[in-house]
């Protein structure tokens, strides 16, 4: 899930760098800038959840509630970039000429396939229960 908001944020800030309107690129607007802002920002913390994830378990550490909180927000995240991306290309976000809407498409699957982003928050409310009982 990472990957696909990776990479459909790459895919989509070349475009708003090449499209202009008003005499300046899309991306020189203030508001596409905070959006913009906003996204990677998410997309860095989620990165760092896998990460970090992948650092407890390489430790030897229990990491099954860092993992599934890491699949849940990444699946939050993707789900959210793929959509802005859409919005932020404006027509052209859902045709073919472009992999946005592809990048859109496998999100929603992605979010269903590796175990549904309710299973996940069941198996941390679970965990969180368990930390707690302590």
């Amino acid at each position: 899930m990472l990957g696909m908001a990776q990479g459909c944020f790459d895919q989509t800030i070349s475009y708003l760098q090449e499209r202009k309107q008003f005499g300046s690129r899309l991306i020189d607007f203030q508001g596409m800038q905070h959006q913009v802002s906003e996204v990677a920002t998410e997309i860095e913390a989620a990165r760092l959840m896998v990460y970090n994830a992948a650092r407890m378990k390489d430790n030897g550490f229990d990491f099954i509630k860092e993992a599934a909180m890491a699949k849940y927000y990444s699946s939050v995240i993707a789900t959210k970039t793929t959509s802005r991306c859409v919005e932020w290309m404006g027509g052209v976000g859902f045709t073919k000429d472009y992999p946005i809407e592809k990048y859109y498409r496998d999100c929603k699957i992605g979010t269903i396939y590796g175990g549904t982003s309710n299973i996940q928050l069941n198996t941390i409310a679970k965990l969180v229960d368990a930390e707690y009982k302590k």
